[in-house]
């Protein structure tokens, strides 16, 4: 996902920032969106999060999700959402196609 333009290095993150726009699956230059959602503790639902990045483009079956809490250094969910990436990137540069892999 690109940085929007009024973030940088020191300013704070502020709510309102639209996401970008939903991707039609069925473009053959659509990207591939693979999201992550987490939460800190057992208590806490990730249904608003899973909701939000199906809602912009992210299919069910490409969202990684774990309750996880942030002082964990390794993240099961985040080294394999990160494997699928590099590898549907490996796929896409062996088919001819251009892609980008960003974390």
């Amino acid at each position: 996902m690109p940085t929007p333009t009024d973030r940088g290095p020191g300013r704070p993150w502020r709510p309102g920032t639209p996401p970008p726009a939903p991707v039609d699956p069925d473009l053959p230059s659509a990207d591939i969106r693979i999201g992550y959602a987490r939460c800190s503790t057992l208590g806490q639902e990730l249904d608003s999060q899973l909701d939000a990045l199906s809602k912009h483009g992210n299919p069910r079956d490409k969202i990684f999700s774990e309750k996880i809490s942030t002082r964990v250094r390794v993240r099961p969910k985040v080294e394999e959402a990160l494997r699928t990436a590099r590898e549907v990137k490996a796929h896409a540069r062996t088919a001819g196609s251009s892609s980008r892999c960003t974390r």
